[in-house]
């Protein structure tokens, strides 16, 4: 998991650490946004996101739950 200076980002909006945390790593995923961003809705972010004009790519991901079943989560990818 990518660690994230709170500081840095504590006068950002959810919206600017998601941008920002996706142009220092290229991708995140809603656990990601949730435990590293504290971004709980990452969906909603990329979508104002998209709509500001910034080329963001939507993967599917398969990751295992904790049951150990496979899901498929949203991989969001910048693409500058």
């Amino acid at each position: 998991m990518h660690t994230l200076q709170t500081q840095a980002y504590s006068s950002m909006n959810q919206k600017q650490r998601v941008l920002c945390y996706l142009k220092e790593h290229g991708s995140i995923t809603p656990l990601q946004s949730w435990l590293v961003l504290g971004c709980y809705r990452l969906s909603d972010a990329v979508y104002k996101l998209r709509k500001d004009g910034h080329a963001i790519l939507t993967q599917d991901l398969t990751v295992k739950n904790h049951f150990n079943e496979d899901c498929t989560v949203a991989e969001y990818i910048y693409s500058a």
